[in-house]
């Protein structure tokens, strides 16, 4: 197993193609209280599993914009496929790292892969002198919350709106997750 950097200009057009299904979710409930807002994330089981299946790009202009640096792609290659990806860059501004994209090939899921794409990422943190890596996922990707956490991520907070305006109802919420000690 090896990881190494990639070419933007070689990559700026390929797709990930995003495969996963969860049994599980994180049930969002935000509500008044007589001092303020309580906001829950609760464990809760489906009826039928959550299959999600979708593409996206390893790699877009607007992660330049936002990155410093410019963003990084790096790959994982066994033999000679690769078989994952992520791509970060540097929010200055707070001094982040951001994980952009994400992803591990299913057949290659649970063999380490995403753990040593998250090593670089902590060990690109500690250079750069970082206070934390931040990363997005959804409370219906309960796996990837449960990897992450096995990494040092913990939430970070939610957004309520990203992806529609009924997100809490869909059970797909947007949270951050944040990793402080690399």
């Amino acid at each position: 197993m090896e990881i190494f950097e990639l070419d933007k200009e070689q990559w700026k057009d390929f797709k990930l193609h995003f495969k996963w299904s969860s049994d599980k979710y994180y049930k969002v409930d935000i509500r008044k209280t007589q001092t303020g807002l309580m906001v829950e994330l609760k464990l809760q089981t489906t009826d039928k599993p959550i299959v999600k299946d979708y593409e996206e790009p390893l790699w877009q202009q607007w992660m330049d914009e936002e990155s410093d640096d410019e963003a990084q792609i790096f790959g994982v290659k066994i033999d000679s496929e690769i078989v994952g990806w992520m791509t970060v860059g540097m929010e200055s501004w707070n001094n982040r790292l951001r994980v952009y994209e994400l992803l591990v090939l299913e057949g290659y899921r649970r063999r380490g892969i995403g753990k040593l794409l998250l090593d670089k990422a902590k060990q690109i943190a500690r250079q750069k002198n970082c206070r934390a890596i931040i990363l997005e996922t959804q409370t219906n990707n309960v796996n990837a919350i449960e990897f992450y956490k096995k990494q040092g991520f913990e939430f970070d907070g939610l957004d309520i709106t990203a992806y529609h305006n009924d997100d809490v109802e869909r059970n797909e919420v947007r949270i951050e997750m944040v990793c402080r000690n690399f």
